[in-house]
């Protein structure tokens, strides 16, 4: 049947019917306008390297960089499974990954020889087998301000925390200091960035609460850390914190420190979790003491610990920004409330029933 249906449309249609491309028995090829080229994104001419992009903050950094029309050189250990999420964030060609050592110098030296602006989310709120605390947040940090000053890197920003001190009572705080004071000595107009505690999708705040209460057979109050006070930042917030600086220069050599609009205490944030996700658990009240003798025996088994001994010490202060330091707002940036926005991220902790409300 298909062959008579081609001879049927060669020999016995009219001659005098129109197809497409001629009209009648003289083919008249019709000719179209060529319409002007139109570019899809634009080029702001930055070509950076991102240290720590296949990390939780930096799907948010190098989306902020692809949108503006940024090259980013993503530096990267292990398979490819590792950055590939990172590929639809940019046009063919803009997300160019390349395998790095951070121990070897001379393999950060070739991440960073093109580019003309270095941005370093490398760190760790606990230590692993193979890297301290001090490996990721200082003795890295260090290396790669080395390498990118080395090179010719004209910009630098360097991603801290908002706890750094040189007198912390935590490892945490004391290695992010000295990571600061390491990217001071080798590249001293860096920009240093002290975010909060980040929230956002797969984050280490609204996440880890919302898992426990799903997973855990209770929530444990830990006694001392419930009435810590702190104000979360958004990911989306730093990340717009950072294109900021890339195109402000007199950021250069500055330090600020951010926060969001909302100071909660822990308690307030676990209430909050709870009441977003509509669970009912059973809270008990857990002594220091305990939790960190059950902490340091899991941080030592699990990849992805709930509660690191270091971070139990670190949630016994406040965690707010100075008053007379440079901010946010220096940065022109609006930040979003978690209280507002929390259900975003945990909607998929709540029961089938309750997962279309508001």
């Amino acid at each position: 049947w298909e062959g008579v249906w081609v001879a049927f449309r060669l020999f016995l249609l009219p001659a005098s019917r129109s197809y497409a491309g001629y009209a009648g028995d003289t083919p008249s090829f019709k000719t179209q306008d060529m319409q002007p080229f139109e570019q899809t994104t634009h080029v702001s001419g930055i070509v950076a390297t991102v240290f720590g992009s296949t990390g939780f903050v930096g799907r948010y950094v190098v989306n902020r960089l692809g949108d503006q029309g940024s090259q980013v050189v993503v530096p990267y250990r292990g398979t490819e499974n590792t950055f590939r999420h990172l590929k639809p964030l940019g046009d063919l060609g803009q997300i160019v990954p390349m395998a790095c050592d951070l121990w070897k110098p001379e393999q950060i030296e070739e991440v960073c020889a093109q580019s003309n602006l270095v941005i370093n989310l490398v760190g760790s709120r606990w230590a692993t087998k193979n890297f301290s605390m001090d490996d990721t947040n200082h003795k890295i940090a260090r290396n790669i301000a080395r390498a990118a000053k080395k090179v010719g890197v004209s910009r630098m920003i360097h991603v801290s925390a908002l706890g750094a001190k040189e007198d912390a009572i935590t490892e945490f705080g004391k290695s992010k200091w000295a990571g600061e004071r390491a990217v001071h000595e080798e590249f001293p107009e860096a920009t240093i960035l002290r975010p909060s505690t980040l929230f956002g999708y797969e984050d280490h705040l609204l996440v880890k609460w919302a898992a426990v209460m799903k997973f855990w057979p209770f929530v444990p109050l830990i006694e001392g850390t419930l009435d810590r006070k702190e104000a979360p930042l958004a990911a989306t917030d730093l990340a717009d914190a950072i294109k900021f600086c890339i195109f402000n220069l007199t950021s250069a050599g500055k330090v600020y420190e951010l926060q969001g609009p909302t100071v909660i205490t822990n308690k307030e944030l676990i209430d909050l979790v709870r009441n977003t996700t509509y669970l009912e658990t059973r809270e008990f009240n857990v002594p220091y003491s305990l939790m960190k003798a059950v902490s340091s025996v899991s941080e030592r088994c699990l990849r992805l610990p709930r509660f690191p001994t270091d971070e139990l010490l670190f949630n016994t202060q406040d965690n707010l920004a100075g008053p007379d330091t440079l901010g946010v707002t220096d940065l022109g940036v609006n930040p979003v409330d978690i209280t507002q926005i929390a259900v975003k991220f945990i909607r998929h902790y709540r029961r089938a029933k309750f997962i279309n409300e508001l």
